[in-house]
């Protein structure tokens, strides 16, 4: 039997077979692309399902709070139920939005309610019923907190012929604010047909009593507006108070007045104004 030598064999050792590889057959890229992809698909199912939880159950929670008028704790609840946006969802965001705009109205700030309204207005792919109102409303009642009254006045007017019944106290108060009593009274006397004096409007009355003169009037409507259970309106109250002891040059009195004021809101403006003043006037002997 004839021997063959193997070609790479150099040191002459024979019957040694020639070394040749096995081809290796290539796997098929398409497989593993397809399986890349199912398995990102899988897992961003996973995370928009579980977000979607996430939404609904802070929705569920906010709304719990929003009906025991906890207003701030439902607001915090309605913002996480807003994060994050997805895709399909707007409709959800928007009925969020809502009640997110409420929230604020109910604890007064109007401006950051105007915002969120136009946030509907802009993710909506078709008109909203009464989102305009609504907008309109929350500008109204941020112009009369900036003490604009009679830019606020149509606009309260209006929203207040239109049904918004619990307007009339600040329809009432704008024509008092702009010197039109005769209106004033007028609203006033509809809210009394079926409720009792508030302390709105102890405190309505005091600062038109301060404004004419009428001192001892403005007195009494303040001490009978302290007295009431309705604490709503004891800041302006007791505001007016300062100035009704400041009118009066007891100066001392109502630098003390100021100060207690100061304390229990210390980011009024207004307050920390007349404790500024009212301290430069006490007599010497008191300072």
């Amino acid at each position: 039997m004839k021997r063959r030598r193997n070609r790479k064999d150099e040191f002459g050792i024979y019957e040694f077979p020639e070394y040749r590889p096995a081809k290796r057959k290539k796997k098929k890229k398409k497989r593993s692309v397809f399986r890349s992809f199912g398995l990102l698909f899988v897992m961003l199912f996973l995370l928009y399902s579980i977000s979607i939880g996430i939404k609904y159950s802070m929705r569920v929670k906010g709304l719990s709070l929003y009906a025991q008028e906890d207003y701030e704790g439902a607001m915090s609840l309605f913002e996480e139920a807003l994060k994050p946006r997805l895709p399909f969802l707007e409709r959800f965001d928007n009925d969020v939005r809502f009640y997110l705009a409420d929230c604020y109205v109910n604890i007064g700030e109007y401006g950051d309610a105007c915002f969120v309204y136009e946030q509907i207005r802009l993710w909506s792919d078709q008109e909203v019923e009464g989102l305009e109102e609504r907008r309109e409303l929350a500008y109204g009642l941020q112009m009369y907190k900036w003490q604009e009254y009679r830019s606020a006045l149509p606009i309260l007017l209006k929203a207040y012929e239109e049904g918004y019944g619990e307007l009339v106290l600040y329809v009432g108060s704008c024509y008092g604010q702009i010197g039109d009593r005769e209106n004033m009274q007028l609203y006033y006397s509809v809210f009394l047909q079926k409720h009792d004096m508030n302390s709105f409007m102890y405190a309505q009355y005091a600062a038109i009593a301060l404004d004419e003169g009428r001192y001892d009037e403005a007195l009494s409507y303040i001490e009978t507006g302290k007295q009431l259970e309705d604490s709503a309106n004891r800041k302006e109250l007791l505001f007016d108070e300062i100035v009704y002891y400041e009118k009066q040059k007891d100066y001392n009195t109502a630098y003390e007045k100021a100060k207690a004021f100061v304390e229990a809101y210390p980011n009024d403006k207004d307050g920390r104004n007349e404790f500024d003043l009212l301290y430069t006037r006490q007599t010497i002997s008191e300072k």
